[in-house]
């Protein structure tokens, strides 16, 4: 079982680096590639270390190569340039890639730790977590405490990870979302551009960008029984600049529950700056 997690972690590795190398490449955006982290070709490794009983192991090896496929579909070449409006289609096409491979990797994980054989209930080699497990069905089929809690901790990473490529300069970090100066610009042809209009520009195409990574993990992660959108909308906020009222202020309605903190602070903040002076501030000692 060593040497099976050994050659898995491995090879994980020097997909790893293959990986970073071909994105360096300057000339890999010339043609389409189908990298091979895609390939599902550690399935018989890992279905060998969970009937030994390995599933940390096996949960360690699975997350690291469905890592380098989920950071496959970050790295996605744009289907149209992400400035302006275009930008929302690049929204549309990482959320869409993402969320939909996610929600795969979190079936397959089940899929690979429903242990139907209940005679290896107990060869369970993390100690460490709760022992109690996860029953499916009748009862037969089991999920190991350990691929539970590993699931959990793997998704808030990679959903980090994928608010960091959202918030990046590639999207939302491109977007003039900070409070407008007094300086104005000129253009080419003479005129003037507010930079108080370029912002609400961007603020109602950052809100069509949130809007679409909301709605794609909603609906691939919430039918799978894991609802993340609560926790995409915590990690989302602090990439909005402070803007994130005027954003929230611009979403469907759907979404009003999950930006409601948004707009929590701006609300009290206005409360208290119309709440009159009591007359003993006014007293003059």
């Amino acid at each position: 079982s060593k040497r099976l997690a050994e050659n898995l972690r491995r090879k994980n590795e020097a997909l790893k680096a293959s990986a970073k190398r071909e994105r360096a490449d300057p000339l890999s955006n010339l043609a389409p590639l189908v990298s091979p982290v895609c390939l599902n070709d550690d399935a018989v490794a890992l279905h060998l270390l969970v009937k030994l009983g390995r599933y940390q192991e096996a949960a360690t090896a699975y997350a690291a190569r469905r890592s380098l496929l989920l950071s496959e579909c970050l790295h996605e070449r744009p289907i149209s340039s992400p400035v302006g409006m275009d930008a929302v289609i690049y929204a549309a096409q990482i959320s869409s890639s993402f969320f939909s491979s996610l929600a795969i990797a979190v079936e397959g994980f089940l899929d690979l730790f429903i242990d139907s054989n209940s005679e290896n209930s107990g060869n369970d080699d993390d100690t460490s977590l709760n022992s109690r497990s996860l029953t499916l069905g009748s009862g037969e089929k089991r999920i190991p405490p350990g691929a539970l809690s590993a699931i959990v901790l793997w998704c808030d990473s990679e959903l980090a990870k994928f608010t960091n490529v959202f918030g990046s300069s590639r999207l939302l970090g491109s977007l003039a979302l900070s409070p407008p100066g007094i300086r104005r610009q000129e253009n080419k042809d003479g005129g003037k551009i507010s930079l108080a209009k370029e912002r609400e520009h961007s603020i109602e195409v950052a809100a069509k960008c949130v809007s679409q990574a909301f709605a794609f993990a909603s609906e691939n992660l919430d039918s799978i029984g894991l609802p993340l959108t609560p926790k995409l909308a915590e990690n989302m906020r602090p990439k909005l600049k402070g803007c994130e009222a005027e954003v929230a202020a611009l979403l469907d309605m759907r979404w009003k529950a999950l930006s409601f903190e948004w707009t929590m602070e701006r609300n009290v903040s206005s409360r208290l700056s119309m709440t009159p002076r009591s007359s003993t501030d006014d007293r003059r000692v």
